[in-house]
């Protein structure tokens, strides 16, 4: 049995999948999912649900986890992961970027409300019910990883820099 890590975004992705409201505030912990990871034998409903969804995509790589597909590609110069159920239905997708593939409104928000930090990562959280970015921020004492949206930014973790 493989050991699958959740990383921070993957766990915000999940806690963020039907959150209806944008205060809410989120601690987020270490968590170590345990499930089988295997090659996977994609359906025709999931291959067509993913070529038509991501039409660009290339070097698409998937395993199978606990009834889910998942799947690793790039798309537009990019990282991206996707979970899909075995039906088709697209659960979350991931695109993982930089400063410069957050949306101008949220990033001038950012660098208004941090002036202090720069922009080091940034992770587009798309589910079929809501849109956020996880952007980690720094300086040189602390780490802040926020959950950005159009409307509202809100720290979800702060770790101190050693």
């Amino acid at each position: 049995m493989k050991k699958l890590i959740i990383s921070l975004a993957m766990i915000a992705s999940m806690l963020f999948m039907g959150l209806k409201n944008a205060n809410a505030q989120i601690n987020l912990e270490t968590v170590t999912i345990k499930g089988n990871a295997t090659k996977a034998m994609i359906t025709e409903k999931v291959s067509n649900s993913f070529n038509k969804i991501f039409k660009d995509a290339t070097e698409p790589s998937w395993v199978e986890i606990n009834k889910r597909f998942v799947v690793n590609f790039i798309l537009n110069d990019q990282k991206n992961k996707a979970v899909f159920t075995k039906n088709g239905n697209l659960v979350y997708h991931l695109a993982y970027g930089t400063e410069k593939n957050i949306p101008d409104i949220i990033r001038e928000r950012i660098q208004k409300n941090y002036e202090d930090y720069d922009i080091t990562s940034a992770i587009r959280v798309n589910t079929p019910s809501v849109l956020v970015w996880v952007v980690n921020i720094e300086n040189n004492k602390k780490i802040i990883t926020l959950r950005a949206t159009e409307d509202d930014i809100t720290e979800i973790d702060t770790l101190p820099k050693s």
